[in-house]
């Protein structure tokens, strides 16, 4: 089954006649910076606000202590908090068990902990990561908020890596805190600008792969956040409009012809 997200753009539409024969722009140019900065807006509002408090949430349950502090019998004192049973211990052990596996005890008990702890972590923004993916096809350079990286392989010098303004300036109108998402391999983009022509238009598809129950949710969460996008981009249109025709105004005025 294939999600499908169904969005009202007629206020969209009709901003967008009124605006093209306005701007300087080329057509071409015109259908790419809209359709960027849709694919940004949809970032910002999809969930979940803050990436690193999810992460946080997430690591804060797995970690959480169960039953008694237990005793050393040989030292009489309480066992350090590294050794203690935690919920992710448990949580490990069953997965194991289910896939009839022997028992997980010490060094792998600890491996095994620290997967799912990672794994869990890493998913957190999966559905922005499709969204990533494709504005990355649409500007290669698009780094989210940027960050660190390592010089070179095995080297503890790093380089400073820009995020997009644009981006960015967005957050920053949503309230947003600059946390980038991980790239995850279970979803996959495919996008390409417009070029020049009678009728350029550019294209977005994005995939994540789902479990069938989860479908019709996740198809709720894209279509409000995608709708909210078209509606906030929309009032950014009017505000281009509103801008070219004080200018015409401003400029009539000028020449001693008031418009009123």
């Amino acid at each position: 089954m294939t999600p499908t997200v169904t969005v009202d753009t007629s206020r969209f539409d009709a901003a967008w006649n009124e605006y093209i024969p306005k701007t300087r722009r080329s057509l071409a140019d015109a259908v790419n910076a809209r359709t960027f900065f849709l694919m940004l807006r949809l970032y910002c509002l999809l969930p979940p606000k803050s990436p690193q408090a999810a992460r946080n949430k997430i690591l804060d349950y797995f970690n959480r202590p169960v039953g008694a502090r237990k005793i050393d019998k040989k030292t009489g004192k309480f066992l350090g908090r590294s050794r203690e049973l935690r919920l992710v211990h448990l949580i490990a052990q069953s997965k194991n068990f289910k896939a009839g596996n022997e028992g997980l005890y010490g060094p792998t008990m600890r491996t095994a902990a620290a997967k799912l702890r990672r794994r869990a972590a890493g998913s957190v923004g999966y559905l922005k990561s499709a969204v990533t993916k494709a504005i990355k096809k649409l500007s290669p350079s698009f780094q989210q908020f940027g960050g660190t990286r390592r010089a070179k392989k095995g080297s503890a010098q790093v380089r400073i890596i820009a995020g997009n303004q644009a981006l960015i300036n967005l957050a920053n109108q949503y309230g947003l805190p600059q946390e980038n998402v991980s790239m995850h391999r279970g979803s996959s983009a495919y996008a390409y600008n417009a070029k020049a022509g009678f009728s350029p238009s550019s294209h977005v598809r994005l995939n994540i792969g789902l479990a069938d129950n989860q479908i019709g949710t996740v198809e709720g969460i894209y279509a409000r956040a995608m709708q909210q996008a078209y509606n906030d981009e929309t009032r950014e249109l009017e505000a281009h409009i509103a801008s070219y025709l004080l200018q015409a105004a401003d400029g009539l005025e000028s020449k001693g012809i008031v418009v009123q």
